[in-house]
């Protein structure tokens, strides 16, 4: 798993995004803030030649992403039990699908989701929700508005990577792991808790103090929250839906 986490360590620096050709870079998307921010709907639409504003892709190409061809698509629109959602399936290739965001964390510390998630081998899901984070360290220099100027081509910076995801057994439950310079936080777990819908919230904040504890955390903002697939011959993927952040 080192080699997934190292990846994602340097997206935001050495990927260069090949997909999102589409969008044409003129079309900037200022990210705002507010009291309650919208990751993720039922009515967000991921599909070849688009991604919605304010997302991106690294890790994988645009078109591999959503193609089908001698494999099930990384990432597709799912109904089950009919509920409506984005699919994440892990493949060849280890990736990561952000939304931007520009939130400070006291002010929205509570992540909230919906997932339903297949069955998996070894100890950790292949995928998981993903959260950047930057400015708790005191050698983060600031950032100035244009980090947060979507233009649809790379991650925002970041300085702290957190993965929440599904374990093997129930009993891991809030359990956190340190691995390399990335923290994974273990949300729920348990082959008799897949294939269904769950309503999930956790508090960053308190995630944050426990992975990070020399951190400033009021200096700390969300730079994105989004999805990673890490490569494995098993396979396994998740229907996402209704992700926010809010007070």
């Amino acid at each position: 798993m080192t080699r997934f986490y190292q990846i994602a360590l340097l997206l935001s620096f050495v990927f260069t995004l090949e997909g999102c050709a589409s969008q044409k870079k003129e079309k900037y998307l200022q990210i705002g803030t507010g009291s309650r921010i919208d990751i993720l709907g039922p009515r967000a639409q991921f599909y070849p030649n688009n991604i919605p504003a304010g997302w991106v892709i690294e890790g994988m190409d645009f078109d591999t992403a959503f193609s089908n061809r001698n494999k099930v698509a990384n990432i597709f629109q799912a109904r089950k039990e009919g509920m409506v959602g984005t699919h994440i399936q892990n493949g060849a290739k280890d990736f990561i699908l952000a939304r931007y965001t520009k939130a400070k964390m006291l002010v929205t510390p509570y992540l909230t989701w919906q997932w339903n998630v297949s069955e998996h081998k070894g100890e950790h899901h292949p995928v998981r929700l993903v959260v950047g984070f930057y400015g708790g360290g005191d050698k983060s220099p600031p950032l100035g508005n244009d980090a947060f100027i979507w233009r649809g081509e790379k991650l925002p910076p970041f300085d702290r990577l957190l993965a929440i995801g599904f374990d093997d057994m129930a009993l891991k439950r809030g359990n956190l792991y340190s691995m390399g310079r990335v923290k994974y936080y273990a949300q729920r777990g348990g082959v008799e808790q897949t294939n269904m819908w769950y309503d999930e919230a956790i508090d960053l904040s308190l995630v944050y103090q426990r992975a990070w504890p020399r951190d400033d955390r009021s200096n700390v903002i969300v730079t994105f929250v989004g999805f990673a697939g890490q490569s494995s011959p098993s396979g396994g993927g998740i229907t996402f839906s209704n992700i926010w952040l809010s007070r």
